[in-house]
C-alpha cells in the first residue's frame, strides 16, 4: 500500500517536470523569435536610412517650397484685394450624411478690423456636395456708420459672404484714403484745418483767417447700398456772420457748394480741397 501511494506521487512529480520543461522551451522560443524580431526591424530600418538618404530631405524641400508658394499667394491675394486673415477655428458636427462646419475668422481690410461667425451645412447628395451658409453674424469696428450697418444687417439675413468681402473691402479702401487725406491736409495747413472728430470723422472744417466767422465745411460720406454698391459724396456747407451777408451781393457763398462739386469732377478730390484751403489761407 505504501509502496503503491510513493510510486504515484513519482508519477506526478515526472510529469510535471515534463511540463515544466516543456513550457521552459517554448518561452525560450518567444523570446528567441522576438528578440529576432526586433532585430530584423531595426536592420530594416538602418537600410532604409543608408539608402535613402536624400527622400527625407527632398520630402522637406518640396514642402517648404509648397509653404512659400502658398504664402506669395495668399500675400498677392490680400495685396489684390485688401483682405487679410489673421485668425481661423472651425468646429465640426456630423449628423448622418450631413456635416455642419462652425466657423470663426478673423482679420482685416486695409486699416478696418471684421469678425465672422457662420455656419457652413454640407449636405451629401448622390452625385456631389451641396454646401450653403446656414447662419451668418458680422463684428465690425464702425458700427457708428449708419449706412454700413444698415448692409451689415441685410448681408446677415441674406447669408452672403461674397457680397460682404467685396463690398468691405471697397469701402475700407476708401475710408482709409478718406483718412489719409484729411490728415494730409490737417498736417499741412494746421493753421486752416481742423478736424472734429479726427481723421476717422467724416467732415473737415476750415477757417478763413481773411474773412473772421466765415467757415466751410467739406462732408464726405461713404454710401453704402443694400445691394452692396458703395458711393463717396462730397459735398460742401458754408457758415457766414449774418452781417456779413450784406457783402455777398454776387451771392458767392450760395453758389460755393456747385462750384466745389464742378472742381470735384474736373480735378479730382484732392485738388478740390486745396483749392478751397487756398481761398481761405493767408496770403
Amino acid at each position: 500500500m505504501g509502496e503503491s501511494i510513493y510510486q504515484a506521487y513519482e508519477d506526478e512529480i515526472e510529469c510535471l517536470q515534463e511540463e515544466i520543461k516543456i513550457l521552459e522551451q517554448k518561452a525560450k522560443e518567444t523570446q528567441i523569435y522576438s528578440q529576432e524580431f526586433l532585430k530584423t526591424m531595426h536592420l530594416q530600418k538602418e537600410m532604409f536610412d543608408v539608402q535613402n538618404p536624400e527622400s527625407w530631405k527632398y520630402s522637406n524641400t518640396d514642402l517648404e517650397a509648397q509653404i512659400e508658394q502658398t504664402e506669395s499667394q495668399i500675400a498677392l491675394l490680400t495685396q489684390l484685394t485688401g483682405i487679410g486673415f489673421s485668425q481661423h477655428t472651425v468646429t465640426t458636427v456630423s449628423e448622418g450624411n450631413n456635416k455642419t462646419k462652425q466657423c470663426r475668422l478673423s482679420g482685416c481690410s486695409h486699416s478696418l478690423h471684421f469678425e465672422l461667425e457662420f455656419e457652413l451645412t454640407e449636405i451629401q447628395t448622390e452625385k456631389d456636395v451641396i454646401t450653403t451658409v446656414t447662419d451668418l453674424n458680422i463684428i465690425l469696428e464702425l458700427n457708428d456708420v449708419y449706412n454700413l450697418s444698415t448692409f451689415i444687417s441685410r448681408t446677415e439675413e441674406r447669408k452672403n459672404l461674397l457680397m460682404f468681402f467685396r463690398t468691405f473691402s471697397i469701402f475700407a479702401k476708401w475710408y482709409e484714403y478718406r483718412q489719409v487725406t484729411f490728415r494730409h491736409f490737417k498736417e499741412k495747413y494746421p493753421q486752416v484745418v481742423k478736424l472734429p472728430e479726427g481723421s476717422s470723422g467724416e467732415y473737415m472744417v476750415l477757417k478763413c483767417s481773411k474773412l473772421t466767422g466765415i467757415e466751410l465745411k467739406i462732408f464726405w460720406k461713404i454710401l453704402v447700398s443694400e445691394e452692396g454698391v458703395v458711393t463717396p459724396v462730397l459735398d460742401l456747407l458754408t457758415k457766414i456772420p449774418t452781417e456779413a451777408l450784406y457783402f455777398d451781393t454776387g451771392k458767392i457763398m450760395d453758389s460755393a457748394p456747385n462750384s466745389f462739386r464742378c472742381i470735384l469732377r474736373l480735378h479730382g478730390i484732392e485738388a478740390a480741397i486745396e483749392c478751397l484751403i487756398e481761398l481761405c489761407k493767408e496770403p
